[in-house]
């Protein structure tokens, strides 16, 4: 009976003791960083973020759970199943937010297992619009630049107010004749702001198309973008020295090598619609000096190009030399009509017309051109008509073909 006692008090003694021994588990699981903020990231775009979950030492000993993000279907990650982590062990686990649109975000990371360990993070993020921009102009011509001479042209950039970030940009350009003022090849621009980027075109050859290269950081416009630089070097003294050269040689009776002097002049006109004044010009001194050389058909042609290609900045007296030219070279080469019109043009712009450069050219070599072509045209009466006002003395004239024929051929004789 004693040893049954001592045996139950024996086991009653050892089951205390274990029960006393016996710890529950307890866990402490750490996150490095405490909290997630992704900050901004553009709407459909996805920005990625690697966070370490730790069982501290001071864990009772292996955790086993599972690893969830609550409330947002924006924020995933690249884990799923159940962790496992012994004492001081630890796992990275990235976590990816993509927002659908302009809007603010948040979830947690949560790390949990059957014996009520429960441990959270929270995860922020802001969807942002992409950056927009816009920059003007998209052409920056500098026109004519004297050698030696500089010039400057501002290119404006602005980032647009709905922009959800700076605006980034950097630059380049592709020839050493253009440059950026300050030397500043790169800006950052706040949403709602303009950048102004000052261009300088110092020109060291004669014609030179360039282009600005814009690198930059919204993924809504083309990237790369450009802007064309054009500029040219001024040679508007040297055209007008050729011209006046031309025409002082013109005036010696040397054609053919006047002719030359001006198609100069035409060809380095060319090169910039700044020049079309006097590229007119000279196409009508290459006319003239074709039609004394007996060239009547390329005559024409440029006294009509200088009229027709050049007609808002031709110059008055250019004007009035290249009408008087084609109505003499369009009767010469069987162009009636054409000759007609540039007669009756000219003869009422100025009706007592003389070339300056040739003084023997005058209104009467232009109204006999318009006689012989209503006469050649058979406009008999017209031709007649114009008869009395070019041979008052002998007005008025008659209509008949052959007597009005007769007529004109004594008359132009004597012009």
């Amino acid at each position: 009976m004693i040893r049954k006692i001592t045996f139950l008090i024996l086991s009653f003694l050892l089951a205390i003791i274990a029960c006393e021994d016996k710890v529950d588990p307890n866990y402490k699981i750490i996150f490095e960083p405490g909290e997630l903020n992704f900050g901004k990231v553009e709407a459909n775009q996805s920005a990625s973020q690697k966070i370490r979950i730790k069982n501290s030492e001071e864990s009772t000993g292996a955790f086993e759970g599972n690893v969830v993000i609550m409330d947002s279907p924006k924020f995933t990650m690249d884990f799923s199943g159940v962790i496992t982590l012994q004492q001081n062990e630890s796992k990275e686990i990235y976590i990816t937010f993509r927002p659908t649109g302009v809007e603010q975000s948040s979830a947690k990371l949560v790390v949990s297992n059957d014996e009520d360990s429960f441990h959270e993070i929270y995860i922020y993020g802001e969807g942002a619009a992409p950056v927009s921009f816009t920059y003007l102009p998209n052409k920056l011509d500098f026109g004519l630049v004297k050698e030696g001479d500089n010039k400057d042209l501002d290119l404006t950039i602005t980032n647009s107010a709905s922009s959800g970030f700076d605006l980034e940009i950097s630059f380049s350009i592709s020839s050493s004749e253009f440059s950026v003022v300050d030397g500043t090849s790169s800006h950052v621009v706040t949403p709602g702001q303009s950048v102004v980027i000052p261009i300088r075109y110092s020109p060291t050859s004669t014609s030179l198309n360039a282009r600005i290269t814009i690198n930059h950081n919204s993924t809504v416009q083309s990237n790369p973008l450009s802007v064309i630089l054009s500029g040219i070097m001024d040679k508007t003294t040297e055209i007008n020295n050729l011209i006046i050269e031309g025409w002082e040689i013109f005036e010696s009776g040397n054609y053919n090598t006047s002719i030359l002097k001006f198609q100069e002049a035409i060809f380095m006109a060319a090169l910039h619609t700044t020049y079309d004044n006097i590229h007119a010009e000279a196409l009508v001194g290459r006319g003239w000096a074709l039609t004394f050389s007996r060239n009547y058909g390329n005559g024409h042609i440029d006294f009509s190009k200088a009229l027709e290609s050049y007609n808002t900045s031709i110059s008055d007296n250019a004007r009035l030399d290249a009408l008087a030219g084609k109505a003499i070279s369009a009767r010469l080469i069987h162009d009636y009509t054409s000759s007609i019109q540039a007669a009756i043009d000219l003869l009422d712009l100025k009706a007592a017309y003389q070339f300056s450069h040739k003084t023997s050219v005058d209104y009467k070599d232009v109204r006999m051109a318009l006689i012989q072509s209503y006469f050649s045209t058979g406009q008999f009466a017209k031709s007649a008509a114009e008869m009395d006002i070019l041979d008052p003395p002998n007005a008025p004239h008659s209509d008949d073909p052959a007597t009005l024929l007769a007529a004109i051929q004594a008359l132009s004789g004597s012009l």
